[in-house]
């Protein structure tokens, strides 16, 4: 068994119980958690929103070094018909990519349409931050460290680039200012 299988079979054993799933792609591997996977119903329309959040890793066996990149992907959709409207349908989809740090929370009441009581149909609690734990922790007792992914080490330097080239221009209209 290798060293990356090795971690995968650490991080599988250290999110047993919870609602990551663990997956081996090439590169290394992916832990999953639905934020919310919620359908309820309201008085006129059906609504419906699906939030993945996916912790990528990519595995250096040589080096025994990782990197892990957020991935936040949501979609939500409406189809229906409104009081004085025709019948419509909405789809939107949107991600992010690189490090993510959120913490929310949904508590979201709805009508069954069998019993027709109000009822808890949402209630989750998330922080970004506990999936990376878990993986950095099952990694370091493995012996792995982490280091930068690409989409990190892009916005650093492009962050750098952005801080510097407003250094040059404000030096520039400073020598100008002084001498004229």
């Amino acid at each position: 068994m290798g060293a990356t299988q090795e971690l995968i079979a650490s991080v599988r054993e250290a999110t047993e119980g919870t609602p990551y799933v663990v997956e081996e792609t090439p590169d290394g591997f992916t832990v999953t958690i639905d934020v919310v996977d919620a359908q309820w119903y309201t008085l006129i329309r059906k609504n419906g929103l699906k939030r993945v959040f996916t912790y990528e890793v990519r595995t250096y066996d040589k080096s025994r070094t990782l990197s892990i990149t957020d991935v936040e992907n949501s979609v939500r959709w409406n189809a229906g018909a409104g009081v004085s409207s025709p019948p419509s349908l909405h789809a939107e989809r949107s991600f992010k990519r690189g490090r993510v740090y959120q913490l929310s929370f949904q508590k979201q009441y709805g009508v069954d349409a069998q019993t027709r009581q109000l009822t808890k149909v949402v209630d989750y609690r998330f922080n970004a931050n506990e999936g990376r734990n878990i993986i950095r922790d099952a990694a370091s007792r493995a012996g792995w460290k982490e280091r930068m992914g690409a989409e990190q080490r892009g916005a650093v330097i492009f962050a750098g680039a952005i801080v510097a080239t407003s250094a040059l221009i404000g030096l520039f209209f400073l020598g100008r200012a002084i001498f004229g």
